[in-house]
C-alpha cells in the first residue's frame, strides 16, 4: 500500500461510499421525496454490503499477500456451500463432497498461493472433475449420475476455480517498459491490479442496479429475477 495510486484509488472509493452514503441516509430519513421505499432500503443495504467488503479487503491488502489469498479462499468456500445448499443432492454425493470442500478448495488457493502454474492451473478443471464422477460412482448411487456430478463440478468451476485467479494476479509477473523499447521486471506491488478488478466488478454491480431502477423495463430472465433489465445490463 505504499504506492501512492493505490492510496489515491482506495481513498477515491472511500469518499465515492461515504457520499453515497450520506444520500443513502438521506432518502432513509426523507421518504416523501417520492422515491421508492423499497429501492431506498434495497440502496441501503447494498451500500452496506460494500462498506463491509471494501473494509475486510482493504485490511487483508494492508496486512499482506497471505491474508488476502486465505480471504478469497473462505469466500470461495463460503460461496461453494451455498451453491451446494440451493442444489438437490443424494446421499452418494456426500463423500465427494467432503473431498471437494475440505480438499480440493483448501489445495487450490494453496497452490494459487505459491504460484505454482502448472498445477492450479488443471487441478480443478481436470484432476477435480475426474475424481468427482470416479467417487461418486464408487457410492453405487447411479440415479440421475451425470446431472449431479455436472452440478458439483459446476459450483467448484464457478465459485472456486474462476474465483481463485483473482489472488493469482498477485503472484503475476508484469513489466516495465523503459525509452528504447527495452523492459524490465516491475517491483511494485499488484495489488493496484487486483483492487482496480475488484471495482470494476463492484462499478457494474451499482450501475447496474441504478439504471435498472431509473430506465429498466425490459427484464432479461423474468423467470428468475425481475431486477434484472437490459438497460441495467448496458448501463452496467
Amino acid at each position: 500500500m505504499e504506492d501512492w495510486k493505490t492510496i489515491a484509488l482506495v481513498a477515491g472509493v472511500l469518499a465515492i461510499l461515504a457520499s453515497a452514503t450520506g444520500v443513502g441516509q438521506f432518502l432513509k430519513r426523507h421518504p416523501d421525496t417520492g422515491l421508492n421505499a423499497a429501492a431506498v432500503r434495497t440502496f441501503n443495504a447494498r451500500l452496506r454490503a460494500w462498506w463491509l467488503m471494501c473494509s475486510i479487503l482493504g485490511l487483508a491488502l494492508l496486512v499482506g499477500d497471505g491474508v488476502t489469498f486465505a480471504l478469497f479462499g473462505f469466500v470461495s468456500f463460503w460461496a461453494l456451500r451455498e451453491f451446494i445448499t440451493l442444489t438437490p443432492t443424494r446421499q452418494g454425493d456426500h463423500r465427494a463432497l467432503f473431498w471437494v470442500f475440505f480438499l480440493f478448495t483448501p489445495l487450490q488457493y494453496l497452490l494459487v498461493s505459491f504460484n505454482v502454474y502448472e498445477l492450479f492451473n488443471v487441478l480443478i478443471p481436470v484432476y477435480a472433475f475426474l475424481f468427482i464422477q470416479a467417487r461418486v460412482a464408487i457410492s453405487g448411487d447411479y440415479k440421475r449420475f451425470l446431472e449431479r456430478t455436472a452440478k458439483i463440478q459446476a459450483g467448484l468451476l464457478i465459485c472456486v476455480y474462476s474465483l481463485s485467479y483473482a489472488p493469482a494476479l498477485l503472484n503475476l509477473k508484469l513489466k516495465t517498459h523503459l525509452p528504447g523499447g527495452e523492459t524490465q521486471d516491475w517491483d511494485g506491488s499488484n495489488t493496484l491490479l487486483l483492487f482496480f478488478f475488484i471495482l470494476l466488478v463492484q462499478m457494474n454491480d451499482a450501475m447496474q442496479f441504478l439504471w435498472s431502477k431509473l430506465l429498466g423495463r425490459h427484464v432479461i430472465a423474468p423467470a428468475i429475477s425481475h431486477a434484472r433489465t437490459w438497460e441495467g445490463f448496458l448501463g452496467g
